[in-house]
């Protein structure tokens, strides 16, 4: 296992730890002040437009961010940023929103949600859901088609995407016959998601190893403690990975870097969906770390990573037999 030197070179100037207790505000600040450096040389990926817009319910929700391709639209991915629940925003994931929607042809309605530790468990959660029911239900309007729709996250947004898609499935199990229903998600794209925040997740191998040099276990466990603050940590809608039934879930192309603390939950999470008979792919690069589909611009090997991963999950979708 050998990381790209680029890539670590690029992470020097991007610390990864911090004083304890953390500055969030700081932390914040530094983060945004590291954003027009991921944009790369070559400045803002062109898309056709790029609309804003306000969701109606419920009060405090963020608005969302739609990026439309060039020609006919392939699909519609809603889409949420990572940042340990305490970081990003729709500036922070518009160079990887953008990327997508080109090298996809897909509508990218960009999702984010308010941060921790000012808005705790469930908060980020839903929001998600919210702004997830919001884009399904307006999927024609917005210009795409109902039949293809798909979800994705990085990190903390994967953890989002994954509470979600259980959620929706729960709740379609339960609506009555002849009920409307919002139009059902095709396929999920889980980038190194966080899908256990139990304390037992610090047992696993990965986190124990503490590899990564853009994500420390110690910065993780400040983020998941302003998230959760007072609430379960084995409450799925924050642990996925502790959900009692995993079924009937859509297809999953699950990304993990050997590095990354989150690799064994991402890796076990994949392991279960398949289980309970999801399709689902597995992805694993050993020389990028955790975040790296955000310097896919300045960092070469990343850029390659991440399209192919956008390539495969192209592919993996298969409209055709909803991907199994």
């Amino acid at each position: 296992m050998s990381l790209d030197p680029h890539l670590l070179r690029v992470l020097e100037a991007m610390p990864a730890e911090f004083p304890l207790p953390i500055d969030w505000a700081a932390v914040r600040r530094a983060a945004k002040a590291a954003e027009p450096a991921l944009t790369g040389p070559g400045g803002a990926i062109p898309v056709k437009a790029v609309e804003q817009h306000r969701i109606d319910a419920p009060e405090g929700l963020p608005d969302v961010r739609l990026y439309r391709p060039d020609g006919e639209p392939a699909m519609t991915i809603i889409h949420f940023h990572g940042g340990g629940f305490t970081l990003g925003d729709l500036d922070t994931a518009d160079h990887t929103a953008r990327k997508i929607c080109r090298h996809l042809g897909a509508i990218v309605v960009s999702c984010t949600y308010r941060l921790a530790p000012e808005n705790a468990f469930p908060t980020a959660y839903n929001d998600a859901l919210a702004a997830t029911k919001w884009a399904l239900a307006r999927i024609a309007a917005l210009g795409g088609d109902p039949q293809r729709v798909v979800i994705a996250g990085d990190s903390a947004g994967g953890n989002l995407v994954a509470a979600v898609t259980i959620t929706l499935r729960d709740e379609a199990r339960r609506a009555m016959a002849g009920q409307a229903q919002l139009p059902a998600l095709r396929a999920q794209l889980l980038l190194y998601p966080g899908v256990d925040v139990r304390e037992s997740m610090r047992e696993a191998p990965s986190y124990q190893a503490d590899l990564d040099p853009s994500t420390r276990a110690a910065m993780l466990a400040e983020c998941i403690s302003a998230y959760v603050q007072c609430g379960s940590r084995a409450d799925w809608r924050v642990s996925p990975l502790a959900a009692d039934d995993l079924s009937d879930l859509p297809p999953a192309l699950v990304v993990v870097l050997t590095v990354d603390p989150l690799r064994d939950q991402a890796v076990a999470y994949a392991a279960r969906l398949r289980d309970a008979g999801v399709a689902c792919e597995l992805i694993e690069f050993s020389n990028l770390t955790h975040g790296f589909c955000h310097i896919s611009a300045i960092v070469p090997a990343a850029g390659a990573a991440f399209e192919d991963v956008l390539t495969r999950f192209g592919r993996f979708v298969n409209f055709g037999n909803g991907g199994k």
